[in-house]
């Protein structure tokens, strides 16, 4: 009798055990996400005085331009917490016609002619992520990145009155605030929608331009590896 109450006991601990890991919540080890990214930048001065600066100045602190891509990989400590890894990149290239005063001595000449500007900026940022994990197929998640910003401006312009090319680069920190949404398509791809908010410190010796303002915008595709 003894031996069989003990059977009995050991199967339902079993048969407990068994059931409580088939209904354990499970989420995916690794996501990796890329996609297209958009880059608002806001409280930027567009008009300059400048006699011998370099003109490239004028452009580096957008830090990047409007459009770029963005990639991130995140690896998830448990079902609510990982930490990621987010790269994304941005450019413009922009061709106007501009006009000048150029100064000689005894002498000044006004010129209109075509510039060029080619900005670009590279963001490395890593950081906690925080996910809503449910039973449906929308995931909600917030994160918060900390890292640097890279950004680079080419200026040019070529005419027989006036001539100059430029580079001007700026590096300095850069953070960003925001999350999005998962929304699954399979087990293992998402679509993923998300922004934030982005402020980049790349230096100037004008203290009201010492930091930037941004907006992102995301979308891509999430995978996801058990």
């Amino acid at each position: 009798m003894r031996q069989l109450l003990f059977t009995a006991v050991v199967v339902c601990s079993c048969a407990s055990l068994a059931s409580a890991q088939q209904t354990s919540p499970s989420y995916p080890k690794l996501e990796v996400f890329g996609g297209y990214s958009a880059n608002g930048v806001f409280n930027k001065e567009t008009e300059a005085t400048l006699q011998n600066e370099n003109l490239a100045s004028l452009f580096s602190d957008f830090a990047g331009g409007p459009r770029g891509f963005e990639v991130s990989i995140a690896r998830n400590l448990n079902r609510y917490l990982g930490i990621k890894a987010d790269f994304s990149m941005y450019f413009a290239n922009d061709s106007e016609q501009s006009t000048f005063n150029v100064c000689q001595p005894g002498s000044c000449i006004t010129t209109t002619q075509e510039t060029r500007v080619d900005r670009r900026a590279f963001y490395f940022m890593a950081g906690p992520e925080i996910k809503a994990r449910n039973r449906t197929r929308v995931t909600p998640f917030a994160h918060a990145l900390f890292g640097v910003a890279r950004s680079t401006a080419d200026f040019s312009t070529a005419s027989a009155i006036f001539t100059r090319n430029e580079s001007h680069t700026r590096t300095g920190f850069a953070y960003a605030l925001g999350g999005g949404f998962d929304f699954r398509m399979t087990q293992r791809f998402s679509v993923r929608a998300m922004a934030d908010y982005t402020q980049t410190f790349l230096g100037d010796p004008d203290p009201n331009k010492s930091r930037q303002n941004h907006v992102r915008f995301s979308l891509g595709i999430l995978f996801s590896k058990p």
